[in-house]
């Protein structure tokens, strides 16, 4: 055999070799793409994408344990435990007319070993949600107007106002740069009567203001709504605001108007509200009340406010708080008021210290 021979048989044996293993080889399978959550940053912050979606997500809440006491002159102390579990979830995406957007809170508290934390405990109804597109919004929540004012005073507990919680509504706002302005219809009925016998004016869960001289409780048209309006605008670190609520069932009117300014640290609200009738559902008092707020961030974490509300039937009522921002998602609140007068009570006392957690 000579050279040549033997290097064209050993070619042809490495060929025969390379193509059996060719034909053995395993190819790996390139991997499945992976779709990671994206920060949707479009409507603030904490929002996220659904994955597979431009549904922007936002979850949120707060845990809460609160020690309350009220004192009047002549009578008993009264002493509260509250606790509180709230879970929140925002929707929102975009449309060719306009955000398209929903709201759900499930909310459970218990006062004093009283466990309502079961959806619709109690009396008192633990679900709350709206939803819209663009300027129009359904709901059941609070009344639109005092979302729209800003809930007024400074402190947690900020003012008497009227019973203006957990109303179903259909509202629609307009926006036209710093101006903006609303218009709702709200149901009155409380499970098929047009009133509601009582407010809670100092947010303890009980009702603890009677309303007098009223109607029949199935007075006014059930078939009508209350209705609502107000505007506002904007003006460098002012705000300026009117609002009128009128309740068809006692055919009365609620009038407010206000100022709202924060400037670097400092920060203050004046309101005057009227309503002749005690029995407005937007204000549950006949005349007029003004309210005075002042509010100043001391440090990065302490702030300290304060609420004076005065009524022309020469009541009154103090109300000042301080807030620590121990660690971010962990505050403590101590507020405490004093009111005197008809509207109040006689010497009226209350303090209220408050751990929670916030997410």
């Amino acid at each position: 055999m000579n050279i040549k021979s033997l290097l064209i048989g050993s070619a042809a044996a490495m060929a025969v070799v390379s193509g059996a293993q060719a034909a053995d080889a395993v190819v790996a399978a390139e991997p499945e793409p992976m779709e990671y959550v994206r920060v949707c940053d479009a409507y603030g912050t904490g929002f996220f994408y659904i994955p597979g979606t431009e549904t922007c997500l936002k979850i949120g809440g707060h845990m809460r344990f609160e020690k309350y006491y009220e004192k009047a002159k002549g009578s008993k102390a009264y002493y509260e435990w509250h606790t509180r579990a709230r879970i929140q979830i925002e929707a929102k995406n975009d449309s060719e007319w306009g955000t398209v957007y929903s709201w759900i809170r499930l909310q459970g508290d218990s006062y004093n070993n009283n466990t309502t934390d079961s959806v619709g405990g109690g009396n008192r109804t633990r679900w709350y949600y709206y939803f819209g597109i663009g300027g129009l919004e359904f709901g059941r929540f609070d009344s639109p107007g005092i979302r729209f004012q800003g809930y007024g005073g400074r402190t947690d507990w900020g003012g008497s106002y009227g019973d203006e919680w957990d109303r179903q509504y259909v509202s629609y706002t307009a926006t036209f740069d710093s101006i903006s302005a609303f218009v709702a219809i709200e149901n009155d009925l409380v499970n098929g009567s047009n009133y509601n016998y009582g407010v809670d004016t100092n947010g303890d869960g009980i009702i603890d203001n009677t309303v007098l001289n009223q109607k029949t409780a199935d007075g006014g048209r059930t078939y009508m709504p209350d209705v609502s309006a107000g505007i506002k605008g904007t003006f460098g670190d002012y705000e300026a605001g009117a609002f009128v609520g009128y309740d068809e069932s006692d055919e009365s009117f609620n009038i407010r108007k206000w100022v709202r300014g924060d400037i670097g640290m400092f920060g203050f609200t004046l309101m005057g509200l009227y309503s002749d009738s005690a029995a407005n559902s937007f204000f549950m008092y006949d005349g007029f009340s003004g309210i005075l707020g002042l509010s100043a961030n001391v440090t990065d974490t302490v702030s300290v406010a304060k609420d004076i509300q005065w009524w022309d039937d020469d009541s009154w009522r103090v109300i000042g708080n301080v807030n620590w921002k121990v660690a971010s998602g962990f505050s403590i609140l101590l507020e405490a008021s004093y009111g005197d007068g008809k509207s109040i009570g006689d010497e009226v006392r209350t303090g209220m210290l408050r751990f929670q957690r916030s997410f």
